[in-house]
This record gives structure tokens, sequence and C-alpha cells, in this order.
């Protein structure tokens, strides 16, 4: 019998280990012959290179494989691979970069405080919190430090993913234009706004005109223009607002998918529970606008339970 070797890398987005264990299922790919059906199981402690040793596969031209990757933290990944005999056999996707299963999420291990960049203190630090919601109330009064360790973990990670996103250049740097947060929620944010932020946005070629449709105002405003970065995913969607007795300019600053993304068979969305989208698979979707350098990385980290 014929058999060669399945030589893997498997990371998480972040290029670092998955924990726990890891199974590998590989069956023929149509009418392709010479294969089984075979699945192997492994535990990781720290590794990420790992060896599949003894698939079947047909005498000199190889069988071909449909093989999955399960890992109970992350989404099954699929993808084809030609198996040949007597050889270390290596995917052309490579390493295998497996995106979290959100639901597995129990915490976020974010940078405390005063780790945070200057620009996000700045911004918690003058934070005026109203409650739009029941929900937003244990928020009330805090600033800085006080209200960024109050926030909990789907908060916290949307306020990360916005911050890195508005930092990046894909999104003009538009964050210094936010100038303090007003409420949060694990989706979106509401804070003032420079009065120049909609003409800065209109010129730039980062971003496009988008409906408003889908964002409700704070309470004694009027929705204005809004705008979305040109990215195939990971959008940053800034919906303005002024107030009908001030003038003061606000906005509804969210990250939204466009497309979805491909990863391995599956194309991935981040979609909405109870109308919200999940700031963890956001950060995902961060983290793959560009998976080698990882400039839109919002520096925390999933802690499963």
């Amino acid at each position: 019998m014929a058999t060669g070797s399945l030589r893997l890398r498997v990371t998480d987005l972040l290029d670092e280990p998955v924990e726990g264990a890891l199974n590998i299922g590989f069956a023929p790919a149509g009418n392709s012959p010479g294969g089984t059906a075979m699945e192997a199981s492994l535990q990781i402690a720290g590794e990420t290179d790992i060896v599949v040793e003894g698939v079947q596969c047909r005498p000199g031209p190889g069988t071909l494989y449909t093989v999955r990757v399960n890992t109970r933290n992350f989404r099954p990944y699929a993808f084809f691979q030609l198996m040949v005999e007597q050889k270390a056999n290596t995917p052309s996707e490579s390493p295998i970069r497996l995106m979290v299963k959100p639901k597995r999420v129990t915490d976020i291990a974010a940078p405390a405080f005063p780790a945070l960049d200057a620009p996000l203190r700045r911004f918690l630090d003058s934070a005026g919190m109203q409650a739009l919601e029941p929900a937003d109330r244990d928020l009330m009064g805090l600033q800085g430090a006080a209200l960024y360790d109050k926030l909990g973990p789907l908060r916290k990670a949307c306020l990360l993913n916005i911050f890195a996103k508005a930092s990046h250049a894909s999104a003009d740097r538009c964050f210094g234009f936010l100038h303090w947060l007003v409420t949060l929620h694990r989706d979106r944010c509401f804070c003032s706004v420079d009065p120049g932020m909609p003409e800065f946005l209109r010129r730039s070629e980062r971003f496009k005109s988008a409906p408003a449709t889908l964002h409700a105002p704070l309470s004694g405003y009027l929705l204005e223009d809004s705008f979305k970065s040109k990215d195939a995913h990971a959008n940053l969607q800034v919906t303005f607002m002024r107030n009908k007795r001030t003038g003061e300019l606000a906005a509804d600053v969210d990250l939204d998918e466009a497309s979805g993304v491909e990863h391995g068979f599956e194309v991935i969305r981040n979609a909405a529970t109870q109308g919200r989208t999940n700031p963890y698979v956001m950060r995902e979707l961060l983290l793959l606008f560009d998976p080698v350098e990882k400039v839109l990385d919002p520096r925390y980290r999933f802690v499963f339970g």
C-alpha cells in the first residue's frame, strides 16, 4: 500500500498555537482513486508544526483529498490536498490559520489602561457617558481607567476594534476626529466628533457615502450623512447626527463586514445576534485584512472556557 505524509502548520490568526484536541480528517475528493477516508487526532500543547503519517494514496500520480481541520475553539477549515507517496506533502495554503468560534470565548486578555495608546486614553478620559438603554447604566458617570475597567469583554473588544481600524491608513486615520465617548455597545460607539469630520470623509479617497437607514440617532439628534470605508471587509462606518437644539455634531461609529471572507471552503460573515454583530468575529476580520503583517491587530487575546 502506497502512503504519504502531510506536513501542516496550524495556528490561530495571530500565528499562535491552537491548544487542545485537533482532528484532521481525510476524504478522497470526488472520484480520485487510491485513497481511503481516515482521521488523525492530536493533542496540541504549544506546537504549531504537525505531521500526519500513513495517508494512503495511489502510486505515482497520487490521490486528491479533501482535508478538514477541526478543533474545539475554532471554526473548521477545509482544503484540497494532493497526497503523493513517499513524500512529506505540504499544502499550498500554509499556515492554516483558524478563525475563532465566538461562542467559545469567555473573556479577553486586553492591555491595561496605562498601556493603551495616548489617543484612546484621552478619548476615555473625556467620556460623558449616557444611557441609551438599561444595559448602559453601569457606565454612567465613569471616565478613564474606571470606565475602561468596567466595560466587560464584549464592549472592550468593540472599543479596541474600532480604535485599531479608525487609527489605520485604510480609514484615513480618522480617529483623531473623535472627541469623547458618549455610549458604547458591543457593536458600535456613539461619540462627539469634530465639526470638520464630515467634509474630511467626503473628500477622502478611502471612504464612500453609505445609507444611514439602519442607524438610529441619539435622543434629540437628527441623522445626517453616513460614510463607509472602501474595504472588502472590516469596513468602518461613520454616521453623523446633529443636536436639534445646540447644533453639536455626534456620530455612530461601527464596524461591518461587506461580502464576507473566504476561510477554507466557507464564507465567513459577521452574523448578527439580537441585531448586533459580534466583536470577536470582527477582530478576526480585522486580522484577515493583512494576515501576514497583522496591521489591524486590536491587541487583545481570547480566553476560552
